[in-house]
């Protein structure tokens, strides 16, 4: 009988154990404080304008972030016709995410396009959402939209249009601070995307054939500093390879 009593508390808290392993939400934070690049990789875009190369590398800010920044300085763009905001990414290649929340501090000093890209498989395959102040592209060829904007939109190919325009606030548009401490949210569940900067803009879309991939940043002509970056995995966990190990340890268990 205690032999059954034993056994029984021992199944109660491998099911509390692998209930709170399911709810669980992995987090990553990057403070950029070990002034390290290992976990990021950087793609320069296709068919650049200005090809660059980008000079993405960790500094001690000199635009008001805490302590040590990601930067990128170089004024590189594209595509060569400069008719779409296209130019570097840069990318945290420990993972891919499906539904996370990702968070960061950003203080540019130009005004051209910069934002965050989600679901990055290649070039030609990812989600961004980019933010101009400037007046680019005038006229717009593309999609019709030039700035000022934020887009959300979709990468198709590697040559035009490149991407599919999913939203757009335009009129509503308030251009972001330069030289000043902006915060970016990005949330993504399944097939729904909601941007919101420190401000209160927001703008959010949805795509039915959204999967995983990697995230990071993409800048169009902008020298920019990055830091605190943090991205928070919401995806349900069901650890059912979990569960049938612990029922087997259960089993043999004395």
């Amino acid at each position: 009988m205690l032999s059954c009593i034993k056994t029984l508390n021992l199944v109660f808290v491998c099911i509390i154990t692998l209930f709170i392993a399911g709810i669980a939400h992995t987090q990553v934070v990057v403070d950029f404080e070990d002034g390290e690049l290992d976990d990021w990789e950087i793609i320069d875009d296709v068919d650049l304008g200005d090809v660059g190369p980008s000079t993405w590398q960790i500094r001690d800010s000199t635009l008001g972030l805490d302590g040590k920044a990601l930067y990128q300085g170089s004024n590189i763009w594209g595509d060569a016709t400069d008719s779409c905001l296209m130019g570097t990414f840069i990318l945290y290649k420990v993972e891919e995410f499906t539904d996370f929340v990702l968070e960061i501090d950003v203080a540019a000093a130009d005004n051209d396009g910069m934002g965050l890209v989600w679901a990055y498989t290649d070039t030609d395959k990812h989600y961004r959402v980019i933010m101009m102040n400037d007046v680019w592209p005038s006229p717009a060829p593309i999609d019709g939209v030039g700035g000022p904007f934020v887009k959300i939109a979709k990468r198709v190919s590697n040559d035009a249009p490149w991407y599919e325009l999913l939203e757009v606030v335009k009129a509503g548009y308030v251009p972001y601070a330069e030289q000043g401490r902006l915060h970016w949210i990005l949330e993504v569940h399944g097939g729904s995307f909601t941007f919101t900067r420190e401000d209160g803009l927001s703008i959010s879309a949805e795509d039915q054939e959204y999967k995983a991939g990697y995230v990071g940043i993409q800048i169009y002509a902008q020298q920019v500093e990055f830091d605190n970056f943090m991205i928070t995995s919401t995806a349900a966990v069901h650890p059912a390879d979990k569960l049938a190990s612990a029922w087997g340890a259960v089993k043999d268990h004395p």
